[in-house]
């Protein structure tokens, strides 16, 4: 997977990405209850193993970083293993999701955190809002999109780029020739009226006035975006200021993972992707060989 495709939502691959397009909800539908759910169970399979494991690998990274090239992302967000965390047996807790955890650097992105606090439609438009100066971090502005945010770090977006907020729409004043007759009558009258009394200036305008009319943009979303609206736990955003806080990395929990993804967080394709990304090895010179080819829950 390299840069962002020509059209990401193309209704043949299927893939589902991170866009709110109509086309990614069909996609996303398809994935779900389609006959391209076929593609996600390799139970009974003709494919090899290693070719299940590029298969998963393929679908996953559709929707997890597919902007971002295969070997920068095994080189910088692939981690060299699963964080060690266990659900208690005894006490009937289910098991923790940790296959999806290999995507939680993925995460920490700057443009993937505008993105899950819906201040942009896609991760491609947050990628261009970030690299245009529209987002700033800590007060700064950041144009780097690779940038990646720790715990208690504020970020703010310029609201005339967030595309759901709509800009109010100013009137031209009329040039018509009955307007400018008018308006040179009352100029005459004013005149007139001035020479045989005077009249006080108007009071100067208040303070209050001039930010009472500066009315907050009105908020519209476009269609077909309600099934994409949900904000991660990990993030706070406030969206009267066009901001956000990333209180914490994701985890995951009995059960439960933090990760967005369309597809199972524990689920064969995203055991089998992360058994391809260990037989091949994230770094040679760090992986030791009886890590390699293991399979997930071995």
């Amino acid at each position: 997977m390299g840069h962002k495709a020509k059209n990401p939502t193309h209704i043949i691959k299927c893939l589902p990405r991170m866009s709110w397009s109509p086309a990614n909800l069909y996609n996303l539908y398809q994935r779900t209850y389609g006959p391209p759910t076929a593609d996600t169970k390799f139970t009974k399979s003709a494919l090899t193993m290693f070719q299940q494991k590029w298969k998963a690998k393929q679908l996953v990274r559709g929707y997890h970083g597919d902007w971002i090239p295969e070997k920068k992302f095994k080189k910088g967000y692939l981690p060299n293993g699963l964080p060690p965390i266990v659900g208690n047996k005894l006490a009937g807790e289910a098991k923790v999701p940790l296959a999806s955890m290999m995507f939680s650097e993925v995460e920490k992105r700057l443009d993937t955190v505008v993105f899950r606090c819906c201040f942009a439609d896609s991760v491609y438009k947050a990628r261009q809002m970030v690299i245009h100066g529209k987002v700033k971090l800590n007060g700064q502005k950041v144009t780097d999109a690779n940038t990646k945010l720790q715990p208690g770090d504020l970020i703010s977006v310029d609201p005339e780029a967030v595309s759901t907020l709509q800009r109010p729409k100013t009137k031209k004043p009329s040039s018509s020739p009955s307007s400018s007759d008018s308006a040179s009558s009352e100029d005459s009258t004013d005149a007139s009226v001035s020479a045989e009394s005077p009249v006080p200036p108007p009071p100067a305008p208040l303070a209050s006035s001039s930010s009472a009319a500066q009315k907050p943009l009105r908020f519209k979303l476009p269609d077909f975006a309600a099934p994409f609206l949900f904000i991660p736990p990990y993030i706070e955003p406030s969206f009267s200021t066009c901001s956000a806080v990333y209180l914490r990395h994701p985890t995951a929990s009995p059960g439960v993972s933090e990760v967005p993804s369309p597809y199972e967080a524990d689920g064969e394709v995203m055991r089998l992707a992360w058994e391809y990304y260990v037989a091949r090895g994230r770094k040679v010179d760090k992986r030791p060989e009886n890590s390699r080819g293991k399979r997930l829950g071995a």
